[in-house]
């Protein structure tokens, strides 16, 4: 009985030990069923971070494109920066050649106004130096007209007296109205 005895002592240390292996079984379990729960958030932990991975590419390429594209249009602004620059350059430029031309137009007029005011001065100069010239010829016509009156008379006397005298006097009026003409001419040029 002494082994009977033994044995329940074993069985019981048996039962315990298979009941510690039992709880530590169901231990092992449940930190296996833990390490799987794990593991499936970690590989969809996973396949997020290989998303954003491939999201992270994707934004950096478009990144890198929209630097180029920031570069470009840095350039093409400084480029249209100096021909916007060039350009207000030319436009001054080209107003201060139509402020010169606007002078010039100015003075052109003015130079014109001057020379037709001379012109017409010196066409009325001209027409009353006709006019004077007309008076003149009139006198010089009448004073023509009178020698032949005298003249006729002279001849009439002379024919009728037979003397000379009459005739060198005629002469010399005649004479006299022709320096007078001449010289009042000839100061007027």
């Amino acid at each position: 009985m002494e082994d009977g005895n033994s044995v329940v002592p074993t069985i019981e240390a048996l039962e315990r030990e298979n009941a510690s292996k039992k709880d530590e079984i169901q231990q092992l379990r449940m930190e296996i069923e833990s390490l799987r729960y794990e593991a499936a958030e970690l590989e969809s932990e996973i396949c997020v971070v290989e998303e954003v991975g491939s999201e992270a590419v994707a934004l950096r390429s478009i990144l890198e494109e929209r630097e180029r594209t920031l570069v470009f249009l840095e350039s093409e602004t400084k480029t249209l920066k100096q021909l916007n620059a060039e350009s207000e350059m030319k436009v001054r430029d080209l107003e201060r050649r139509i402020g010169v031309l606007k002078v010039r137009e100015s003075e052109e007029r003015s130079k014109r106004v001057r020379v037709e005011e001379e012109m017409r001065e010196k066409v009325g100069e001209k027409e009353r130096e006709i006019e004077t010239l007309k008076q003149r010829i009139e006198i010089l016509e009448e004073a023509k007209g009178v020698e032949r009156s005298v003249n006729g008379e002279i001849e009439d006397e002379e024919g009728k007296n037979g003397s000379g005298l009459l005739w060198p006097l005629a002469a010399a009026a005649g004479g006299a109205v022709v320096a007078v003409f001449y010289f009042s001419f000839r100061k007027r040029r």
